[in-house]
């Protein structure tokens, strides 16, 4: 008797390649992850109700600061936590991803949890995957045009992630995202737990 078949409970987790040239070259550097020391800014906004939005990435090793919003995840060798940009909600422990609802994105939207999305976005594709380059705060990216449909309209949901790993735009149906500014480095304070 051979194995039991079973469902996979990752079928869209890292290293799970999609055969489409186009498409596992952005899925192959998102999976490498990205370790910093990096600073890297977005302008996002959410497409239903069109709210505007920043994100801020902050990593140094295992110490990082995700701004999503007027929320600040801070996970770093000390501690979790979660703030408010303004100051108008006290500080938490914990990562508190409700916080951010509203932006649509997780605190691992740079790198893992937008692999997760390309890979569930090809799996739908109604055409062929197109490849591009881009450049985004005079970082080069590599890009993927993907054709989707929800049903009745057509659509192209497009995905750039820099050489290092980290996003560097998203335009799909739900947000769109682009790196407006990038420096190799941080500032230690942000660490720090409140």
């Amino acid at each position: 008797m051979g194995k039991r078949p079973y469902f996979n409970d990752e079928p869209y987790g890292a290293g799970n390649l999609t055969g489409d040239t186009a498409v596992d070259a952005v899925l192959s550097k998102l999976d490498a992850g990205v370790t910093g020391p990096i600073t890297a800014v977005y302008n996002g906004q959410v497409k239903f109700g069109q709210t505007d939005f920043q994100a801020i990435v902050e990593l140094d090793g295992a110490n990082r600061v995700v701004t999503l919003g007027s929320a600040v995840f801070r996970d770093t060798a000390a501690g979790q936590q979660t703030c408010s940009t303004d100051e108008s909600r006290p500080c938490e422990d914990g990562l508190l991803a409700q916080r951010a609802s509203d932006t649509t994105l997780s605190i691992d939207f740079y790198g893992a949890d937008m692999a997760v999305r390309i890979r569930r976005k090809a799996a739908a594709i109604v055409g062929p995957a197109t490849a591009h380059n881009e450049t985004f705060a005079q970082q080069p990216a590599t890009c993927v045009d993907l054709p989707l449909s929800d049903g009745i309209n057509q659509f192209i949901a497009v995905y750039c992630v820099m050489d290092n790993g980290m996003v560097a735009m998203v335009d799909d149906s739900d947000v769109l995202l682009e790196l407006t500014m990038y420096t190799p480095s941080v500032d230690e304070a942000r660490f720090n737990l409140a």
